[in-house]
């Protein structure tokens, strides 16, 4: 995950607190990822333009996110948002806001990068060795495809890494010799 800004995450917060205030998390959560797909840094960038007026830019991304259909609550945020010049910090302030999201609901996302795609089986054994050590959490598996690692596979839960990947285990025979032969 990328690093997010303070500001990035007081706007993700502020959303977050406003859309749990309202009982409106999962559609603000849904309305933010109809965003992100139609997203565009270069939009984001033609909306920090000193020369537009802020009038302006609130007109126009009202009528973006009428087009998307984006409920009151998630126009306003955007309008204050372009009023701030800050559209640039979308993609940071999604990230937060799933974050916060996936944090309410207890929601722990797993990494698994392995050569191959896992049969469900694997992957229903990683979720349960893991759910043993997060007993309250609801495992939700990304499964990335990665050639490099060779065999095997890593597991990455928040900024612990499981390397039990071919590449590793080669690189730590090779290490274990060198060390021998000094």
């Amino acid at each position: 995950m990328p690093r997010v800004s303070v500001v990035a995450k007081n706007y993700a917060k502020a959303l977050f607190v406003a859309a749990r205030k309202s009982n409106s998390v999962d559609k603000t959560s849904g309305e933010l990822d109809v965003f992100k797909q139609n997203f565009s840094t270069s939009f984001a960038h033609e909306l920090k333009n000193p020369v537009i007026a802020k009038n302006d830019l609130v007109r126009i991304i009202t009528e973006v996110t009428q087009k998307f259909g984006l409920g009151a609550l998630t126009s306003n945020f955007f309008a204050s948002i372009v009023r701030n010049r800050r559209l640039n910090l979308f993609p940071e302030i999604y990230e937060e806001f799933s974050r916060l999201v996936k944090q309410q609901k207890n929601i722990l996302e797993v990494e698994v990068t392995v050569v191959v795609k896992s049969q469900k089986e694997q992957i229903d054994r990683i979720r349960a060795v893991i759910a043993k050590k997060y007993p309250d959490k609801t495992i939700v598996i990304k499964e990335i495809l990665k050639e490099k690692i060779l065999g095997g596979f890593q597991i990455k839960i928040g900024s612990e890494v499981i390397d039990a990947s071919l590449k590793n285990q080669i690189a730590n025979v090779g290490k274990a010799c060198f060390g021998a032969a000094s």
